[in-house]
């Protein structure tokens, strides 16, 4: 399992977002951050970005996680943005204590027993 993590520009979220649904790639935490790339004089240059969180299955998805940020972020000027790869040993959803690759599927109504399911609606699995 990866986590991507993408330090990008604001105004290509919305795309960012929409690629990775298309790709199936649906848990993704977005945070509003501030940094600089490089410091030319002063702390008074730094710019928001969003820093995106994703933690993906296989080698597969990750690539498609990089796909899908590189080509919404990507343009021709100096700070489009950051992007770095780092393993992940173990995963767990907190709700139903399932872990790694199943913890981030997205079918997880299917996999609880059949007194649990009507205690879950379809907008509490996605990305919890």
């Amino acid at each position: 399992m990866y986590l991507i993590t993408a330090i990008i520009n604001a105004e290509c979220v919305k795309d960012v977002l929409e690629d990775l649904k298309s790709s199936e790639i649906e848990g993704v935490t977005l945070s509003k951050v501030k940094g600089k790339g490089k410091f030319i004089d002063s702390m008074k240059e730094v710019d928001e970005h969003i820093r995106l969180d994703i933690v993906v299955s296989s080698p597969h998805f990750k690539e498609l996680a990089k796909e899908a940020i590189r080509d919404n972020a990507r343009n021709s000027e100096k700070g489009s943005g950051k992007m770095w790869v780092t393993p992940v040993m173990e995963v767990e959803r907190i709700r139903t204590g399932e872990i790694n690759a199943d913890a981030l599927s997205h079918s997880v109504i299917d996999k609880i027993s059949p007194s649990m399911k009507d205690s879950f609606t379809a907008e509490d699995t996605p990305a919890s």
